[in-house]
């Protein structure tokens, strides 16, 4: 089984389920920053959601990094479905 992730600007990919959002575009070479190592403490991998509902839920740890509802931090959000986002870092 794989899951269809979309990111805006560079393509559309296959992958299986369960890694971060992260992992998996680095997996892919879509260039993300994640200045703090993927531990949720930055909003460099941030991303906008454009569709699908194909990510874990939010985390507490990530909630202060999210400027609106459609925002995700690509280091804990988990891929469990298709979804399309586009790059959203954050200052």
């Amino acid at each position: 089984m794989s899951v269809r992730l979309e990111v805006a600007g560079y393509g559309i990919y296959e992958l299986a389920p369960g890694g971060s959002l992260l992992e998996a575009c680095e997996a892919v070479g879509v260039p993300m920053l994640a200045e703090c190592g993927g531990f949720a403490a930055c909003c460099s991998c941030r991303v906008a959601v454009l569709g699908g509902a194909g990510l874990s839920p939010i985390v507490d740890e990530e909630e202060p990094f999210l400027d609106r509802d459609d925002q995700r931090l690509a280091c804990q959000a988990r891929l469990i479905g298709d979804v399309s986002v586009r790059l959203d870092p954050g200052m």
